[in-house]
């Protein structure tokens, strides 16, 4: 594990340019909206020799196991609501009226497997088609996932970034349009929009806090890919003085955050690596252009882990009835890593006093299913765990 402090943080707020209420109002209206649990871990936070644990579980999201659909579905409502002229409603984005915008619209993006399939899932719901383009070594199981919900899936030879490549020569903003979460020159709008529909994740915790008699949390632990996640947590808590200290968390095989922070210009950075993570979600070379500058700002640190501090914490949120997939568990992944290896940076610059409240995200369940069984030893039907 390696830890880095960000001591380059401008302690200037970052820019609020959407309300998390409003992306919260047009999740509300989507089909088989729920919020997802937030649940106390108290056996974990004994074991690390922690007051407070928390963690938001995202696996039980739409029935799609993953967090990707919030981001997904604002931004293809967004695109569409600009293409009503600002007329779409968000209760009439499935409808007939959404549909009708949608027509003759083809759906691209590159994907590990979870935001492809959110993408999907939005496509057949407009009844249109989708068409995903995975790396190579993508397992079975989330390219089925995709196909599942109609999608064309493309295997290219190469990694993440030949993905994003392939989905990028397809665009052409009128009847190809790539939903995108990695932003590069040319294709920044809809990234941001994916960032800003996360925003609904956060605006959930914080009303869960209050309905639980919660404290906030001081800390909380992100993992960390091309960015647009964690760049959402950097907007929705962005105050560096008075909001929770950020730590991002990324494999020790695909750091770019990590090492983009490192050089220590300000510039992103890709991280190549000839290592592959189990985190698939977080296999990822270069970050997102619209999303580094928010959270070279806002992240206090920095951490990246080895893949088997994913399998320990994925086999310890089973037993708390949490199932997790290999980059679902990277939150509690990084906390473990922290407390074992590094506790004076864990008790000295992060939690500063020691009733703190944690906070971790469980962005998956076993998008995965063999891999979990390997991990964890028991399919999550066999725990009884199955994510609805």
């Amino acid at each position: 594990m390696k830890t880095l402090l960000n001591y380059n943080l401008s302690k200037k707020k970052i820019p609020l340019f959407i309300s998390p209420e409003e992306v919260y109002k047009f999740h509300r209206e989507l089909p088989g909206y729920n919020p997802t649990p937030l649940i106390s871990l108290e056996n974990i936070a004994s074991d690390l020799g922690v007051k407070k644990l928390l963690i938001k579980d995202e696996g039980r999201r739409f029935g799609l196991k993953a967090f990707k659909a919030l981001g997904a579905s604002y931004a293809v409502y967004r695109f569409l609501y600009e293409r009503s002229g600002y007329n779409l409603t968000p209760d009439k984005f499935f409808s007939d009226e959404g549909r009708k915008l949608a027509d003759g619209i083809t759906f691209y993006c590159a994907t590990d497997g979870n935001h492809g399939r959110a993408v999907a899932w939005i496509a057949r719901l407009l009844e249109r088609q989708a068409i995903i383009f995975v790396p190579s070594g993508t397992v079975p199981a989330r390219i089925d996932a995709i196909e599942s919900e109609g999608a064309q899936v493309v295997v290219v030879k190469g990694g993440y970034d030949e993905a994003v490549r392939r989905a990028g020569e397809n665009s052409d903003w009128v009847n190809n349009i790539v939903i995108s979460d990695i932003s590069y020159p040319g294709n920044m709008k809809i990234p941001l929009y994916i960032q800003q529909g996360y925003l609904t994740m956060f605006r959930e915790i914080s009303l869960q806090l209050k309905e639980q008699g919660e404290r906030a949390p001081e800390l909380i632990f992100i993992q960390a890919g091309v960015g647009a996640f964690a760049s959402s947590a950097a907007t929705f808590f962005n105050d560096p003085v008075n909001d929770p200290c950020l730590v991002s968390v990324e494999p020790e095989s695909s750091k770019c955050l990590f090492h983009s922070v490192e050089t220590g210009d300000g510039q992103p950075h890709s991280f190549l690596s000839p290592k592959q993570t189990i985190m698939a979600g977080l296999n990822c070379e270069t970050p997102s252009l619209v999303a580094w500058p928010i959270i070279r700002d806002r992240f206090n640190a920095f951490i990246s882990i080895e893949d088997t501090y994913s399998e320990e914490a994925m086999r310890l949120l089973s037993k708390e009835g949490v199932v997790s997939g290999e980059s679902g568990a990277a939150g509690l992944a990084g906390l473990i890593a922290l407390c074992r290896e590094n506790p004076d940076f864990m008790e000295n610059n992060l939690l500063k006093k020691r009733d703190a409240t944690i906070l971790i995200i469980n962005t998956e369940a076993d998008t995965d299913p063999k891999g979990y069984q390997r991990i964890v030893g028991k399919s999550s039907e066999e725990e009884g765990l199955t994510q609805k």
